[in-house]
């Protein structure tokens, strides 16, 4: 079983976008895109996983109007597509009816909280998109999803995947400055327990948002975070599952659709770029150390 996880392409195809997006990401977005159609060169995954804010939008009429426009892309697959919302489907509106109306029309409603099935795995798909900006009905009714996906079919071990990282992906303070947004980290505690009571049961969690490529492990559980298109590096993932090993490889988009001012952790957002003590490069803070970028899990 071989699947493939992209994200943050932030496409924005239809005419009417008006929100100035990243530089060229429309055209890193058609090629990922194209790799799934006949003939591309992810045509023989299971499945792609795209773990959200494969839009840009603004509003709720162009998050409507870009993922229409998104839909003929789609339907030029030759594999099954599972969408994860991310905060630019909804405008970190989760829980909003009116804001997740365009997702529904687009996915369906029940493409928020749930479960693929991955031959020896389960692929969880958790929607934590709204970040902090959530009531805590909603707050609560999150956690109640995962606990209720953790608990199915508890012979499988299971992949989580959702958009908004678990857990700090470079030291928190670092991170907090570079991504600038209060979104760098799950805040909800309650989804962290959840995955230590599962503990061996959930050896992988896969998201994005952060536009930078890396991967920590806690509590033995590996969190991985690969940059989406949109914004330099460039990078997706790639997770190949087999009776006894999950294998992770994070690959880059060709050289010749990289543009490193779509860098958001360094210039020309910022002065300069922002490294860590395990990343002492700006280059190694973007796109992680060789053993972020691939790796293997026992099962």
């Amino acid at each position: 079983m071989k699947f493939a996880v992209i994200n943050d392409l932030h496409a924005q195809f239809a005419p009417d976008s008006h929100q100035p997006g990243y530089p060229d990401a429309n055209r890193r977005a058609a090629w990922m895109l194209r790799q799934f159609a006949a003939g591309g060169s992810l045509a023989d995954v299971d499945f792609v996983i795209g773990a959200g804010d494969l839009i840009h939008g603004e509003d709720i009429a162009s998050i409507r109007s870009e993922l229409n426009a998104f839909k003929p892309h789609l339907e030029k697959f030759a594999v099954p597509f599972y969408p994860v919302c991310g905060n630019h489907e909804i405008r970190q509106a989760e829980g909003d009816p009116a804001y997740e109306a365009p997702y529904r029309e687009a996915y369906g409603d029940d493409r928020f909280d749930y479960v693929i099935p991955a031959g020896p795995v389960e692929v969880i798909v958790l929607n934590n998109a709204g970040a902090f900006h959530v009531t805590a009905p909603r707050r609560e009714a999150r956690a109640n999803a995962l606990k209720r996906m953790l608990q199915a079919n508890p012979d499988k071990r299971k992949i989580l995947v959702c958009h908004i990282p678990m857990v700090p992906l470079r030291e928190r303070d670092v991170l907090r400055r570079s991504f600038g947004f209060l979104s760098y980290i799950n805040l909800e505690v309650e989804l962290n327990d959840l995955l230590d009571e599962a503990g061996a049961a959930v050896p992988l969690v896969i998201s994005g948002h952060l536009h930078i490529t890396g991967m920590v492990e806690r509590r033995g559980v590996k969190h991985l975070v690969t940059s989406g298109t949109a914004s330099f590096p460039h990078d997706y993932a790639v997770v190949t599952v087999s009776p006894t090993a999950i294998d992770v490889e994070v690959r880059s988009l060709p050289a010749e659709l990289h543009e490193p001012k779509s860098n958001i952790h360094g210039p020309p957002r910022y002065a300069t770029g922002f490294t860590d003590a395990a990343h002492p490069t700006h280059d190694l803070y973007l796109r992680g150390n060789d053993h972020e970028r691939r790796f293997s899990i026992k099962l």
